[in-house]
């Protein structure tokens, strides 16, 4: 399904005059061949019929079908029947090499343009229940109750996700899994109390029984900040762990950041406040942090540092800053790609550089290549494919 937020961007600039080819390229594209009825529903003041007379104009002339064949279905059956979805794209790559070619629009100035239009993320996120139930969060609006499994999954005013326990006599352990796309982050309230925050790109599982559990688990891909309630039971803390592939983290109530994200060769734990004991998940090793220190596993050493962090720099995310303190070029892409909900292709080594800097994560795309470009010889291109995804190409 296309991203709607996107969607509505292009159509507000379809509507003020302000879409640059590329952005109408992708708009007829996705016009000619989407059914999606929802969008509409949601959004009918896209559907009145000087917009859609405008929009089939533009892919009228970009299909060569003469004005009196303004059938939309026809369109789509014609892209069906004979492969013009893919005439599309090679007119959209046509297109952009004639407007370069006669000086209409200078390829440096079209790739500032779409990194500029490249957003920054925003609180999004699905729930995923074990039945196959998917819920997205994006649709539901500020004092939205929705019942999901035992609980009433309530959005606050401020954006955050809170579940709250249903009149219920059942006894169901229901599974719940929170995701952010690429692209997305959400602040949420589990069951227990504790308050986790999930940065773009990440998945967390737990169960909605967490109160009952004897110990409380939770299973974590990706980047989370938690503040662990404290729970008493019997006179003694309840402890709350946190599971990745290559560690856990146990915690009686504290503040802490665990980053585990798939793929990446370290996995970091730091402790802002309390107390945590970080243990390997194959094998005796085990680490007790005190605040202000961080837990580094390689995966490749089978190994863990103990260092202290920065605030600034380790919780940047939380702070809304990048801050690049002697990062690698592919941990500085791998962070822009989450934000950003932007794919990567590089493909050359990357190059033995580092970067130093600070810029506001609330910035676009641009700002960001701006100052990795001042620190370096490497320059960048945006581009966008015929199904709106993103490309940042590194040269």
């Amino acid at each position: 399904m296309y991203n709607y937020q996107r969607l509505k961007e292009l159509f507000e600039k379809f509507l003020s005059g302000n879409l640059n080819a590329l952005e109408q390229h992708e708009l007829d594209h996705w016009y000619a061949q989407s059914e999606d009825k929802t969008f509409f529903e949601e959004n009918p003041q896209y559907q009145q019929g000087d917009i859609r007379e405008k929009l089939l104009g533009n892919i009228h002339k970009e299909l060569g079908i003469g004005a009196g064949q303004p059938s939309l279905s026809r369109i789509r059956g014609r892209i069906i029947h004979y492969g013009i979805a893919a005439s599309l794209l090679v007119f959209f790559l046509t297109g952009l090499a004639v407007y370069h070619w006669y000086g209409k629009i200078r390829a440096d100035d079209q790739h500032q343009i779409a990194a500029e239009t490249v957003m920054p993320a925003r609180d999004q996120a699905l729930i995923r229940l074990a039945d196959g139930q998917v819920v997205d969060l994006d649709r539901l609006k500020p004092g939205t109750i929705l019942r999901v499994g035992n609980y009433n999954v309530i959005k606050n005013q401020d954006g955050q996700v809170e579940y709250v326990a249903a009149n219920s006599n059942s006894c169901q352990a229901v599974m719940n899994q929170v995701e952010t796309p690429k692209g997305g982050t959400i602040n949420l309230k589990l069951p227990d109390g504790t308050e986790v925050t999930l940065n773009a790109g990440s998945t967390l599982r737990f169960s909605q029984d967490l109160v009952s559990q004897e110990i409380r688990k939770v299973e974590l891909v990706g980047e989370g900040l938690f503040h662990v309630a404290k729970l008493m039971e019997n006179g003694h803390k309840k402890r709350f762990i946190v599971h990745t592939v290559e560690q856990e983290v146990e915690v009686l109530g504290t503040i802490f950041n665990v980053q585990a994200y798939a793929g990446e060769m370290l996995t970091k734990t730091a402790l802002v406040e309390g107390s945590v004991v970080v243990k390997c998940q194959r094998g005796a090793r085990t680490v007790k942090l005190k605040p202000g220190f961080q837990a580094i596993w390689d995966s490749n050493k089978k190994a863990f540092d103990v260092e202290p962090f920065d605030n600034t720099t380790q919780l940047d995310w939380i702070h809304g800053d990048f801050v690049f303190e002697n990062e690698s070029l592919k941990t500085v892409l791998d962070k822009v790609s989450r934000w950003y909900n932007v794919e990567i292709k590089y493909e050359k080594s990357y190059p033995d550089v580092t970067f130093y800097g600070s810029v506001s994560r609330k910035n676009s795309l641009a700002d960001v290549l701006e100052l990795l470009k001042k620190t370096s010889n490497i320059t960048f291109r945006v581009t966008m494919n015929s199904q709106g995804e993103k490309i940042l190409i590194v040269e």
